[in-house]
């Protein structure tokens, strides 16, 4: 799927010891339509891109937030998957140690049956203002992470994030 489409929205944040230090939260003009299935799932209509950056002209916003961290995500080879792709098409090369939360949720919280997101979120009692918004999103993993290292203690947390941690 990321070889055919493009990124529309990006929410990134950067934590450093706990406290975000840096964030990104930005709609894309994808240089294509916006499929209907993504405005009813995402909300973002097609004129909300008109307008807006496209990938490369926010590269070096990305670039600084990204350097030196990890990429976490929900699913995160999908998500990873399309940096991978936009930075190719530049012409450069995206590398990043990356991290899934639906595998440490899985690791943390085995006895649970589902660790989609709507119920990592229902299980913490998040509240998301725009689900299925790149920032929002975001948001509630840094919550998740940041509640699972309190809840779990950072021996063990830790212990189980460095086994899933796959190396760029």
């Amino acid at each position: 799927m990321a070889q055919s489409s493009r990124i529309l929205e990006i929410g990134a944040l950067r934590v450093e010891d706990g406290e975000v230090v840096a964030q990104l939260d930005q709609v894309l003009d994808p240089e294509e339509p916006v499929p209907g299935w993504i405005t009813r799932l995402t909300g973002i209509e097609p004129q909300e891109t008109t307008g807006q950056p496209v990938f490369a002209q926010l590269m070096p916003q990305l670039q600084p937030l990204m350097e030196g961290a990890v990429f976490v995500a929900h699913n995160v080879n999908f998500d990873y998957g399309f940096f991978v792709e936009e930075f190719r098409r530049t012409g450069q090369r995206f590398a990043m140690d990356k991290l899934c939360t639906v595998r440490l949720s899985r690791g943390l919280y085995p006895q649970e049956r589902s660790h989609k997101l709507d119920e990592v979120i229902r299980r913490g009692g998040y509240r998301v203002a725009r689900r299925h918004r790149a920032y929002d999103d975001a948001e509630v993993l840094h919550k998740f992470y940041h509640d699972s290292l309190e809840h779990f203690g950072a021996d063990h947390f830790y212990s189980l994030a460095d086994c899933l941690l796959t190396a760029a």
